[in-house]
């Protein structure tokens, strides 16, 4: 009996030392996860990291990209300014921000090219973080279509819409690929053969005009600047001697129409 209750208090004293041990490393486990908690993913190190990293669009500068064809380049002006050279002076008089201007205008491009050109992504970087991107394209197009006779004048006008048209919306889609928030300023067709067309020609560079104007349109941050208008009644003033581009007064006048269409938009670039 002796020996039983002996062999029962070494077995209390074990089980109770066995208790506090337990408790003691419980306790141990607590306090190290306490000083070195492990991150949550409502605050992980690479969210953080991420918030913290600065845009590479300097909010200092108004970036300017130029596409499209030789009116885009500037060709035809005698002081080799073209209407983003007046565009880019016109802001600088009127902002405090650096005004950064990059011109890819190609002389003979069509709408295919420009089309490829975007498709390429060989100017992903310039329209990344680009504000204000200027278009100038569908001249080259429809020109060669003024040489033909009456009949297939009309047919061949209506291929060539047609597949402006459609290469017109990839264009807009790649740019907003790129770049969804972009001012987008895309210039309509005028006529340098004014004083030589006839109905049907006008009817058809008019018809041309309005179709892209309604496509353009269509994207929320872009704007359709006729031209038409300002060269019909100036043809004479604002051509160049090669009878088709426009001269420098002819850019000028380009650009403050550009220029009134951004005005308000200015201030919050």
């Amino acid at each position: 009996m002796f020996k039983k209750s002996i062999w029962y208090s070494i077995l209390v004293i074990a089980f109770v030392g066995f208790v506090i041990l337990a408790n003691g490393f419980y306790q141990a486990i607590l306090v190290t996860t306490q000083a070195n908690p492990q991150p949550t993913s409502e605050s992980s190190p690479l969210e953080s990291a991420t918030d913290l990293t600065p845009s590479s669009k300097n909010p200092n500068t108004i970036q300017i990209l130029i596409l499209g064809d030789s009116v885009a380049k500037g060709t035809g002006d005698e002081k080799s300014k073209g209407f983003s050279g007046y565009l880019t002076e016109y802001l600088k008089n009127n902002t405090s921000k650096e005004i950064i201007s990059d011109n890819m205008g190609i002389d003979g491009l069509e709408s295919t090219g420009l089309l490829e050109q975007l498709q390429s992504h060989r100017l992903e970087q310039q329209l990344t973080h680009t504000d204000i991107i200027l278009v100038s394209i569908g001249g080259n197009d429809i020109r060669s279509i003024l040489t033909l006779n009456s009949f297939d004048k009309e047919n061949e006008f209506k291929v060539r819409l047609d597949r402006y048209l459609s290469n017109l919306k990839l264009t807009f889609k790649e740019l907003r690929r790129t770049n969804p928030n972009s001012i987008i300023i895309f210039l309509g067709l005028y006529n340098p053969y004014e004083k030589a067309t006839n109905l049907v020609d006008s009817q058809l560079l008019n018809s041309w005009n309005f179709n892209t104007q309604q496509l353009v349109e269509t994207d929320g941050k872009a704007i359709f600047i006729p031209t038409y208008d300002l060269f019909k009644y100036n043809t004479g003033k604002f051509v160049a001697q090669d009878g088709l581009h426009p001269n420098s007064a002819g850019y000028q006048a380009i650009s403050n129409r550009i220029s009134r269409s951004l005005e308000m938009i200015i201030a919050g670039l």
